[in-house]
């Protein structure tokens, strides 16, 4: 089934400078995994060494953080909306 995930611009780099694109995948880790197999080397802005997603990483699906669902192993349904967000700071006092 096909997800259609938000990519951010400081990850663009990896999908041709794309906004959206879609992959297949029947849970968040199904489709984080088939973007790296799309896109190699995105699975080092979304895992940590251990393979996990770290805290600075946020995901969300159809706009719910998958933190408050069941995580990585969060299933997906035709149609699902994906974003991938880094969570950026920094700026000037």
């Amino acid at each position: 089934m096909p997800v259609r995930v938000y990519i951010p611009t400081p990850f663009r780099r990896f999908t041709a400078n794309r906004e959206y694109v879609s992959v297949e995948g029947e849970t968040v880790r199904a489709v984080l995994d088939a973007l790296d197999d799309a896109y190699p080397g995105f699975d080092h802005l979304v895992y940590d060494r251990e393979g996990r997603v770290p805290a600075h990483i946020n995901i969300y699906v159809n706009n719910r953080a998958i933190d408050e669902l069941a995580g990585v192993e969060t299933e997906l349904s035709d149609g699902d909306q994906m974003a991938v967000i880094p969570a950026l700071a920094g700026g000037a006092r």
